[in-house]
């Protein structure tokens, strides 16, 4: 994964942190996000149910529940939509498509 470092004083000590972990502190726990579903790939509500820090988790740092669903998991930033996260280069999310009228 990509890494973000920052050198500080004049030792020029270098800290370095995952680049997901840094993004991922924009959302917090009960958000209601748009997260890619593994076996269509499509997207669906959910809400963030955690957000992790540790290094074994860098890849895939924020735990969604499906809403309506009995499902979580977790996902990397890539596999999320939300106003609370960066642009990604994949450009912006597609509009919901409007519902019919009755």
């Amino acid at each position: 994964g990509r890494r973000l470092c920052i050198s500080q004083g004049p030792r020029v000590r270098v800290q370095c942190e995952s680049v997901g972990a840094a993004m991922a502190e924009g959302l917090s726990v009960g958000l209601r996000l748009t997260a890619k579903y593994a076996l269509d790939g499509e997207f669906y509500a959910a809400e963030v149910v955690a957000v992790s820090e540790a290094k074994k988790r860098s890849k895939a740092p924020v735990k969604v529940k499906y809403v309506g669903y009995d499902e979580e998991a977790w996902l990397s930033l890539d596999e999320l939509k939300s106003k609370k996260l960066p642009k990604s280069s994949a450009g912006a999310a597609p509009k919901a498509k409007a519902k019919a009228k009755a």
